[in-house]
């Protein structure tokens, strides 16, 4: 059903679901131009240009601190420009484009109690198309895992500093698998090779070669000091110097280059190293070399400039029965070419080294002439249908461009902004999240410590009796257990989002589920774990401490896992509010402090100017409430000599609204809970409103 040809992935039931319904797969042309990006004054990149082709790698190189990484963010559209264009297949770089675009970052971020066929499984479930099978996209996985040798460790969990599991070059290939997982026509890779040994980065560097040159892919790369073999891996080279292109061109023509600005390579050394430690050398020679590419760029800009300027819908790329169309009466401007033509190189440097301007002319006109032809042919294809391999049918006429090229990109724009729908997300995050939080909210510690605590607690309040003077054992049974757990589940949220705040971000730049899908599913998702250990702490504490009746019993149970789910919203809502855990730790630490003081049962004369703090205490509602459903039960009997006024008046029991006035409290059973439901759902869409309009990936 697949196949693995030459190390390169290829699935023929996924070109049966139509290249419609899967993003990036036409082959793609990058043409990136005049580039200039600043932060705070300072200046990051500055005129940086450059072209790459279907098939072709570009390496990007330079010095710690030269705009490598700002560049694959400017390409990836994630980094806003000054100045300069992006062009796409001729298309500006839109949100549709941006989810075909797979960005490698030098960081593997990754749930770390997930193991690698689980990531790689939930991955495929969110961003292959709904109109692919499970076992399909199954498949499809399989198959990534044997292209990048992964099967010896896909039932390894990832790990983390903390936790071990997979290697560093593991972990990189496996950052690799999630993003071809999606077949994108556009790979940006940051630092690949980084923190692996000299062999696993040629085998990874020449997987990619051979996925690139068997799939037609783009790749853009950045490598900061390959070795030779890896340095001639890659068919052109962009080079940084502080912001600026120090060189673009072919690969095995940059020694020529450096050789005619009068920086000769040694021989028998490594190229790469050679131009680094140029573009890291003395401002002099720094200047120089820069110089020299501005002369050949002058000439290449003016060709880049010709080519964004054509609008996206009249151009289609060439290939798989594509060719470039434009409409009658225009002439198509030629497609940038290559200024590392050995003409290039072979002219003669000025007295400041720089290169000679009419041998540039010379082979900027050459590269148009050589592509006159194909232009003549775009000319009379125009207003024709296209059929593509697929069996698809195209009508390109001048009416349907002209009359519906901007909203097409935006209905483009709608269909490709999620590869599956709402409920599929909502239902793979749930497992997703639920297989994630498992070890961490129900590890053998947690389960130690709440039955350790169910069992000391019962005991230290076993079988009280019903009478007043165990009435205060009782109260306290009652807010040590609720303040216990509420306070457990809001600490343990805090920490929630920001854990998980890097791959989220990751995964949201992807394009691979909207975020509501993301936080409600984390909401059900941690549900029951939420749960369990109040759960079991209930079960275990409660028939020790006193059993009265099987509905009170649930009733109890019911109202403590309630408070607990409220006090977890909060703690979401102010983890994604802070993101910083010692931040959000010192705002719930007085919080919550102050939830247990204005709670009714630490302090019950409080000052009248403070009483309204009361009523901002989701502990004072859930204590209530726990009061309520035990003193409706069996009742307390008065003590022979006590201090509630009824007593002397009715001998026998004290009456639950006595107890509750005693308390301060006011509101009935259902009003307190309905108030502590409103705090749940508050609490929650703050939290929403937070993540998506103030906690936004960059």
């Amino acid at each position: 059903m697949s196949e693995v040809a030459g190390g390169a992935l290829h699935c023929p039931f996924l070109l049966e679901q139509g290249e419609a319904h899967l993003t990036g797969t036409r082959p793609l042309e990058l043409v990136f131009s005049g580039l200039s990006v600043s932060v705070a004054s300072r200046s990051i990149l500055r005129d940086v240009s450059g072209v790459v082709r279907p098939g072709e790698m570009l390496a990007v190189m330079g010095p710690s601190g030269c705009g490598k990484t700002t560049l694959l963010n400017c390409l990836s559209g994630r980094t806003e420009l000054d100045s300069g264009c992006i062009r796409l297949n001729r298309e500006r770089l839109t949100k549709r484009w941006k989810r075909r675009i797979c960005y490698v970052l030098q960081q593997d971020i990754f749930f770390p109690d997930l193991t690698l066929r689980q990531t790689l499984e939930y991955a495929a479930r969110l961003r292959l198309p709904e109109s692919m099978s499970r076992r399909q996209k199954m498949i499809y996985v399989d198959h990534i895992i044997d292209v990048l040798d992964l099967n010896a460790c896909q039932d390894t969990r990832m790990g983390d500093y903390t936790k071990r599991g997979l290697s560093g070059g593991e972990k990189k290939r496996a950052n690799i698998a999630c993003e071809l997982l999606t077949n994108p026509a556009l790979m940006l890779l940051d630092e690949p090779t980084s923190g692996l040994d000299s062999h696993s980065a040629y085998m990874l560097m020449s997987s990619l070669k051979r996925y690139a040159e068997k799939e037609s892919k783009t790749l853009v790369v950045t490598v900061h000091q390959p070795s030779s073999q890896i340095f001639y891996m890659f068919d052109k080279l962009l080079l940084l110097c502080n912001g600026q292109t120090a060189y673009f061109g072919e690969v095995n023509k940059v020694v020529d280059f450096f050789n005619n600005i009068g920086l000769t390579v040694t021989p028998h050394y490594n190229p790469a190293d050679f131009i680094l430690e140029c573009v890291k050398g003395s401002e002099e020679m720094k200047e120089k070399i820069v110089a020299a590419a501005k002369t050949v760029q002058s000439y290449q800009q003016e060709s880049l400039n010709d080519y964004c300027a054509l609008p996206g819908h009249l151009y289609q790329h060439q290939c798989n029965g594509r060719v470039p169309m434009v409409p009658h009466g225009h002439t198509a401007p030629s497609p940038p070419c290559d200024f590392s033509k050995p003409s290039l190189w072979t002219s003669t440097p000025t007295s400041n080294g720089n290169l000679t301007a009419p041998n540039a002319v010379s082979l900027t006109t050459k590269c148009v002439v050589s592509n006159h032809n194909s232009h003549n042919l775009s000319n009379h294809v125009y207003s024709t249908i296209v059929k593509d391999e697929e069996g698809k049918s195209l009508w390109l006429d001048s009416q349907s461009h002209g009359s519906s090229s901007v909203s097409s990109t935006t209905d483009d724009d709608v269909r490709w902004q999620w590869p599956t729908g709402f409920w599929t997300q909502f239902k793979v995050l749930s497992s997703r999240n639920f297989q994630e939080s498992r070890p961490r909210m129900l590890s053998k510690l947690y389960w130690l410590q709440t039955i350790g605590l169910g069992l000391m607690v019962g005991n230290v309040y076993f079988q009280l009796d019903r009478k007043e003077e165990s009435l205060h054992d009782i109260q306290s049974w009652m807010f040590f257990s609720t303040n216990y757990w509420m306070l457990f589940a809001l600490f343990n949220a805090l920490s929630s989002f920001p854990a998980e705040r890097e791959v989220v971000n990751k995964e949201r730049l992807s394009g691979s589920y909207r975020l509501s899908a993301y936080y409600l599913a984390k909401m059900v998702g941690e549900l029951p774990l939420t749960m369990t250990l109040p759960a079991v702490y209930h079960i275990i504490s409660y028939p020790l401490f006193g059993f009265q009746s099987f509905s009170v019993f649930l009733t109890m149970l019911g109202f403590l896992l309630l408070s607990t789910v409220v006090a977890q919203s909060a703690g979401f809502f102010v983890g994604a509010a802070c993101m910083d855990l010692d931040v959000a730790i010192t705002i719930s630490a007085l919080y919550t402090l102050a939830t247990q003081l204005f709670g009714g049962y630490l302090a019950t004369n409080i000052p009248s100017w403070l009483r309204w703090m009361r009523y901002l205490s989701m502990v004072h509602y859930a204590y209530q409430n726990m009061q309520i459903v035990e003193f409706s039960g069996e009742p307390i009997r008065c003590a022979a000599q006590s201090k509630f006024e009824v007593c002397s008046k009715v001998n026998g029991t004290i009456p639950v609204d006595v107890i509750m006035e005693q308390q301060g409290a006011t509101l009935s059973l259902w009003a307190n809970t309905l108030v502590l439901l409103f705090f749940l759902v508050i609490f929650r869409v703050l939290g929403y409103v937070v993540l998506r309009y103030f906690r936004q990936p960059k």
